[in-house]
C-alpha cells in the first residue's frame, strides 16, 4: 500500500457558495489539508459565478487575467495546478458536436495547444467529454459520419489527438480524462487501446455518482486496475469536505468514518495515486468531515479510532463519547438513507418542507451509462410507475435515516453541557435535526401511498 497520495486536488470554493476568492487565507487553509493540486475553476455545468468551464471561456479577457491571478496564487503557496474543460462544445446548449468532423479535432488540438503556451505555468489539463457542456454524437443518430460508429471507437483518436496537443505544447504536461455518462464497457475497452503516454483518468469513485456513502465500486475497481496494467494513472472523486452534492445546502454534516473510508478504499485501490474533492472546500465550511481529511492525509497508516480522536480533541474531553456517538449515528443515517432509489434524491435537503413526493422521482438521460450501467445502481430511472414495493422500501429505510438522525441531534445536545465549541455544535446539531425532518416526511409521503 502506497504512503500517501501523490495527487490531492482540492477546489477554492463550490456550487453552492462559489464566490470564494483565492486569497492567501483560502489557500493556506486548503494547504493545511493536505492538499497539494488546485483545480482552477469550479466547472461546474451550470457555471457558478460565471466560473470558466471551457476553453471558449478564456476568450474572455476577465477569464485569462483572473487564471493568471489563481496561477500566480497557487504557485505562490507551492501548488500545483489543473485546468479542467469540457470539449467539444456544442453550438448551443445541450447540442451534441461531432468529433469526427476533422475542423472539431483540429480546432480543439489547437486551443489545447494555444492553452499552454498562454499558461504555461498550470501543470495538467482535464477534459469531459461528456457533460460540462460536451456532448457527443449518437452512433444511433442522424450524423453522416458518426452513425453506426462505436462511440469508443470515435473516442480514442480524438483523445490522442488532444494528448499530442498537449504534449506538443509542454511535454511534461499530462491530459488527464474524466469519461463521465460512458458505460463500463465503453471505458475499459478505451483504457485498453489507447496510447498511455502523458494520459490519466480521473473517475467518480462510481460510475453511478460521486455520493458520501459510496467508496468504490467493481467499475472503479476494475478499471483502476485495468489502467495499471497499461501505466495510465487513477485519480478518485469523492466528497471530503463539509459539502456535497448530496446534502447542498447542509455544511456541517459531520460523519468522519465515510470519510475515512472513502479516502481507505480508494487508497487500496489498485492503481490510484491520488484523490480529488469533487464538490469543492469552502473553509468557511470545514466540518468534522474536513478535519478527517487532513488527519487521514497527515497519519494515513493511522486507523479510524485514533483518527476519530483527532478529530473530536477540539470538541474538548468532556464532549467526546458525545461528539463521537453522533456522528457515528450521523454515518448510519447517511448509509440507511435511500440514495439508490432515484439520482434526483440529491440535494433533498433543499426541499422545502414538507418533501410531498408521489412517487420516487424519475431520472435519466441518453447517454450510455445512463442507459446501461445505472439502471443497475438506481432502483428508479425511466419508469413511470413505481411498484407500491418499492415505495415501501424507501420510506422505510428513509425512517430508519430519520432515526439516527434524530438520535444524533440528542448526542449532540449533550455534547453543548460542556463543550469547547459550542457554535460549531449547535450548526451540526441544526443541521442534523434538519436532515431528520426531511427524512421522516420522505418516509411520510410515500408509506402513506403504499397501497397498490
Amino acid at each position: 500500500m502506497q504512503a500517501t497520495f501523490d495527487y490531492t486536488i482540492g477546489i477554492v470554493g463550490h456550487p453552492t457558495t462559489p464566490d470564494v476568492a483565492w486569497t492567501d487565507e483560502q489557500l493556506m487553509a486548503l494547504k493545511a489539508l493536505g492538499i497539494n493540486t488546485l483545480q482552477l475553476a469550479i466547472a461546474w455545468a451550470w457555471r457558478p459565478a460565471g466560473e470558466a468551464l471551457n476553453l471558449e471561456h478564456l476568450d474572455e479577457p476577465h477569464h485569462v487575467q483572473e487564471w493568471h491571478r489563481r496561477v500566480a496564487q497557487a504557485r505562490k503557496f507551492g501548488f500545483r495546478t489543473l485546468a479542467h474543460f469540457g470539449l467539444p462544445v456544442g453550438p448551443v446548449a445541450d447540442a451534441t458536436t461531432c468529433i469526427l468532423d476533422p475542423q472539431v479535432r483540429d480546432s480543439y488540438a489547437a486551443r489545447l495547444h494555444r492553452f499552454f503556451l498562454d499558461f504555461p505555468e498550470v501543470d495538467d489539463v482535464m477534459i469531459y467529454t461528456y457533460d460540462q457542456l460536451a456532448w457527443l454524437c449518437n452512433e444511433f443518430g442522424d450524423c453522416p459520419r458518426c452513425h453506426g460508429i462505436p462511440l469508443h471507437e470515435r473516442l480514442i483518436p480524438f483523445l490522442e489527438a488532444m494528448i499530442d496537443a498537449v504534449r506538443s505544447a509542454k511535454p511534461s504536461a499530462r491530459l488527464w480524462w474524466e469519461p463521465w455518462e460512458l458505460s463500463a464497457g465503453q471505458t475499459f475497452t478505451i483504457v485498453d487501446r489507447i496510447r498511455p503516454d502523458n494520459f490519466g483518468l480521473i473517475l467518480h469513485h462510481t460510475i453511478a455518482e460521486v455520493q458520501f456513502v459510496n467508496t468504490t465500486d467493481l467499475w472503479f475497481r476494475n478499471i483502476a486496475r485495468l489502467a495499471q496494467g497499461r501505466g495510465i494513472p487513477v485519480i478518485g472523486e469523492g466528497f471530503f469536505g463539509g459539502s456535497g452534492e448530496d446534502v447542498s445546502p447542509i455544511t456541517h454534516l459531520g460523519a468522519p468514518r465515510l470519510i475515512h473510508q472513502e479516502l481507505s478504499a480508494l487508497r487500496q485501490a489498485v492503481g490510484v495515486v491520488g484523490v480529488k474533492e469533487y464538490y469543492g472546500l469552502v473553509p468557511a465550511h470545514f466540518s468534522a468531515n474536513t478535519a478527517m481529511f487532513a488527519a487521514f492525509n497527515a497519519q494515513p497508516d493511522a486507523g479510524l479510532s485514533a483518527l476519530l480522536d483527532v478529530v473530536a480533541a477540539p470538541y474538548g474531553a468532556a464532549a467526546r463519547d458525545n461528539m463521537l456517538a453522533a456522528w457515528e449515528l450521523t454515518a448510519q443515517a447517511m448509509e440507511f438513507f435511500p440514495w439508490d432509489a432515484s439520482w434526483l434524491l440529491r440535494r433533498i435537503f433543499e426541499r422545502p418542507l414538507p418533501v410531498t413526493l408521489k412517487h420516487v422521482p424519475t431520472a435519466s438521460w441518453l447517454t450510455p451509462s445512463w442507459q446501461a450501467n445505472r439502471r443497475g445502481f438506481y432502483m428508479v430511472t425511466d419508469q413511470p410507475e413505481q411498484h407500491a414495493w418499492l415505495r415501501e422500501d424507501v420510506a422505510m429505510r428513509a425512517r430508519f435515516a430519520a432515526t439516527r438522525f434524530e438520535q444524533a441531534a440528542a448526542a449532540l445536545g449533550h455534547a453543548l453541557a460542556d463543550c469547547a465549541l459550542p457554535n460549531d455544535v449547535r450548526l451540526q446539531k441544526d443541521q442534523v435535526e434538519l436532515a431528520a425532518r426531511v427524512s421522516t416526511s420522505l418516509a411520510d409521503s410515500l408509506y402513506s401511498q403504499r397501497a397498490l
